[in-house]
């Protein structure tokens, strides 16, 4: 977590919000970024369950391979960009 000094650093030293205010927005970002990101999987996971047909899971599982293979990247954020790949061309189709 980003301490009060790193958030006031950020924010500027012209900023006067209290030390108690700052924590909170600091823990309400916490909060939504958690959110966000919860959310996030949600849909990655229904569309690799969705057996729907519109989505081959092992062509987007070779292309996480790819991806993590040539970016150099975890299997999570290789995973993530396949994805995203997919729901582009989804919505451009």
């Amino acid at each position: 977590m980003i301490s009060l000094e790193r958030c006031r650093k950020i924010l500027g030293s012209s900023n006067k919000i209290t030390d108690d205010d700052l924590a909170t927005l600091r823990d309400q970002f916490y909060c939504l970024a958690s959110l966000a990101l919860e959310e996030r999987d949600r849909q990655k996971r229904s569309l690799l369950n969705s057996g729907n047909g519109l989505i081959d899971r092992h062509a987007l599982e070779e292309r996480a391979a790819i991806i993590e293979f040539d970016g150099k990247m975890s299997r999570e954020e290789a995973e993530s960009n396949a994805v995203a790949q997919v729901l582009e061309n989804a919505h451009l189709n």
